[in-house]
């Protein structure tokens, strides 16, 4: 049985071998041609939704993950990146006065995976230029007209900045309406101003006004320094002039006197002194500062009276003392 089977099918083959052969190839053809329609990889970090030729177009309801999907070759497997998102544009705004200023607005966001079959069917793979960046040059717009050149260059910045999110965040989950989840299509994690470009002239203005501003500000604490130093100052008089009370209810004239001697003893016991102190008065205390007599220096006994005109001769131009009484 299985014998008679062969020789059928050879003998057919012997009959169509070059029609055969034809199909063969061609089938190979169409394989080799289609293979990268049918076997289609889905890349780490991204997914996939499926688009039926013949049976309704986009799966809205579908989504595949990574890996190798199969499919038939007259269908279409569209793959979105799924991972954070960064996106720089530069907007031209108009600020509350009416001035035109150049933004850098920076978007981070990421694709909601369960999103993607409406994103694919609504705004297709290039939805970053459709959806995104419209509406967040449409809120930074917005936002920026609320606010002044110098608030938008400054105090105000990061409030803009907040309010954008906010605002880019609602637009873009009512630009697409109808999905089967209530989660927004595109999550926006973060917003900011990568940069403001301003007319010469006028960001020179804003500079100077921000630094004389800040000088007005030192100066605050300037006079506040001041008024602890005066305080301070104050304090100090006050102990000095108690600490002169307490002194000078202290000092006599026998204190100075014995002050006085004090000191002489102390000139007098010093190797270095080679100087005569005479008093010019009758309560001065002369001293006397020279050699010893064995000539090694050295202090002479002092004498605490008044000296005789003996010991001390009369100053040119002035009469001669009078003789000392004993």
């Amino acid at each position: 049985m299985v014998k008679d089977t062969l020789n059928r099918v050879g003998r057919w083959a012997d009959g169509h071998f070059i029609g055969a052969t034809l199909t063969g190839l061609v089938v190979l053809f169409l394989f080799v041609f289609y293979f990268g329609h049918i076997f289609v990889t889905v890349p780490p970090g991204h997914g996939a939704v499926l688009w039926w030729r013949f049976f309704g177009g986009t799966d809205i309801n579908s989504q595949f993950g990574e890996g190798t999907k199969v499919i038939f070759p007259w269908d279409r497997l569209y793959i979105y990146d799924l991972r954070l998102q960064q996106s720089t544009e530069n907007l031209d705004v108009l600020t509350k006065e009416g001035l035109q200023i150049t933004v850098s607005a920076t978007l981070r966001f990421r694709v909601n995976p369960k999103a993607i079959g409406v994103i694919n069917a609504k705004a297709g793979p290039n939805y970053v230029d459709v959806l995104v960046v419209p509406s967040v040059g449409a809120a930074v717009r917005m936002e920026a007209a609320k606010y002044t050149l110098e608030e938008i260059y400054s105090s105000a910045r990061n409030q803009i900045e907040r309010d954008v999110q906010t605002r880019v965040t609602k637009v873009i989950d009512d630009l697409i309406q109808g999905q089967p989840q209530a989660e927004p299509e595109i999550f926006i994690e973060d917003f900011w101003f990568r940069s403001i470009k301003l007319p010469k002239a006028l960001e020179d203005s804003i500079e100077h006004k921000l630094t004389q501003r800040q000088i007005a500000e030192q100066y605050v604490y300037v006079l506040q320094r001041e008024e602890q130093e005066k305080k301070r100052k104050e304090l100090e008089a006050q102990g000095i002039k108690a600490f002169q009370d307490i002194v000078s209810s202290g000092i006599s004239e026998n204190y100075l006197r014995w002050k006085g001697i004090d000191a002489t003893l102390k000139l007098a016991e010093s190797h270095n002194a080679k100087v005569v102190v005479i008093g010019s008065s009758k309560e001065g205390l002369p001293l006397i500062l020279g050699p010893l007599e064995n000539g090694t220096p050295g202090v002479p006994p002092m004498r605490l009276t008044p000296p005789s005109t003996s010991t001390l001769p009369a100053a040119p131009g002035l009469p001669p003392a009078p003789p000392a009484t004993r």
